[in-house]
This record gives structure tokens, C-alpha cells and sequence, in this order.
């Protein structure tokens, strides 16, 4: 038999921060191509049946682990801060870029 958690209203909440808000927050942003967990920083949250990737609430600070679209990384640091300062204001924001997406095509030469 398995078993699996009921979500509650309150599942995805750590250190005061709702965790799904955060995701759904930097993957609005247009410099974000995706939460990632892998290294450098390993950032992962672990929630009753699930886990959220890229993302990691410890005492104070909320840090993001993303790949990035092809923008400068101030950028995107800029974009997901603002974004996430709304869902989790009394935290730090760190943000990680763990990978870079491919450079856009360019134009083939007449």
C-alpha cells in the first residue's frame, strides 16, 4: 500500500516562508529559465511528498538556485530579488546561477 501526504494549507511553509509561492515568483521572471537543485549549492526543499527544486529556507535567508536564460546575471539577480522580496521580505536573498542556457541563434549572414 502507499501512502501519500494531504497537501494542507500550510505544507509547503518553512521559516515563515511559503515555498510554492517562491518557486511560482522566480519562474515568472524572464531572465529564469528554471529551478535547478543540483551542485553547486545542492538547493532543495523537502515537504511532505514532494520536494521543490532550487530552492532552500534556512534561519534568515532564502536561497535560489536557478538556470538562466541568456542575460546578465545582475539581471536576473535583480529580477528574481524583487520578485521574491514580495513573498519573503524579513529573509536575505541569494541567488545562485548554477547553469547558463545556450546563447540565442544568431542570424545567418546574407
Amino acid at each position: 500500500m502507499t501512502v501519500t501526504a494531504a497537501a494542507g494549507p500550510y505544507d509547503a511553509i518553512v521559516d515563515g516562508v511559503d515555498v510554492d509561492l517562491v518557486a511560482a515568483a522566480v519562474r515568472g521572471c524572464p531572465a529564469v529559465a528554471g529551478l535547478v537543485a543540483g551542485p553547486p549549492s545542492g538547493a532543495a526543499t523537502y515537504l511532505p511528498g514532494r520536494r521543490i527544486d532550487g530552492i532552500a529556507v534556512t534561519a534568515g535567508t532564502v536561497l535560489i538556485q536557478v538556470r538562466s536564460r541568456w542575460e546578465p546575471a545582475t539581471e536576473l539577480a535583480a529580477q528574481v530579488r524583487y520578485a521574491v522580496a514580495a513573498v519573503a521580505s524579513l529573509h536575505r536573498i541569494d541567488v545562485v546561477v548554477a547553469d547558463i542556457e545556450d546563447p540565442p541563434a544568431t542570424p545567418a549572414s546574407p
